[in-house]
C-alpha cells in the first residue's frame, strides 16, 4: 500500500451517521454506518420499540483508484409491524469531502424465499 493510497483508504474509515433516498424518497430514519481500516463495515439502523437496532448487516468497502470508494451491505428490511419482508443488498459509490460523504448506487431486495422482488436507486448523505 503506498502512503497515498493509505491516506485515502484511512478518509473514509470511522463512524458516519447518513440520511437515504429511495428512488428518490428521503427515509424516515437516519443509518449508522461504520467503516474500519480492515475494509469491512457495518450499517445500523434507528432504535426499534425495544430500544435495539431496528437492523443492522455487515459488508465491506474498497478505495478506487480516482480516491472514491465502493462498498457493499445487506441487512434485512425494517418492518414497522415487526417482521422482515426481505433482505436488502446495496452497493454504493461513495465520495468524501472532509467530514462528509455522498453515496449513490443500487438495492436490490430479496424476498424472504431469496427470489428478486425488486431493486430501487438509493442516494446517502453522512457526516461524522
Amino acid at each position: 500500500m503506498t502512503a497515498s493510497t493509505k491516506s485515502r483508504t484511512a478518509s473514509l474509515v470511522g463512524t458516519w451517521t447518513a440520511t437515504s433516498a429511495i428512488d428518490g424518497v428521503p427515509a424516515p430514519y437516519s443509518t449508522t454506518f461504520v467503516f474500519r481500516e480492515d475494509h469491512t463495515m457495518e450499517a445500523i439502523g434507528p432504535a426499534g420499540p425495544d430500544g435495539k437496532p431496528a437492523f443492522g448487516g455487515p459488508g465491506h468497502w474498497i478505495p478506487r483508484p480516482d480516491g472514491s470508494f465502493v462498498y457493499h451491505v445487506t441487512h434485512p428490511l425494517p418492518d414497522p409491524e415487526g417482521g422482515a419482508p426481505g433482505t436488502i443488498h446495496s452497493i454504493q459509490q461513495v465520495t468524501v469531502s472532509g467530514d462528509t460523504h455522498a453515496s449513490s448506487g443500487t438495492a436490490v431486495l430479496h424476498g424472504p424465499d431469496g427470489a428478486v422482488v425488486g431493486s430501487f436507486d438509493v442516494t446517502l448523505t453522512a457526516v461524522r
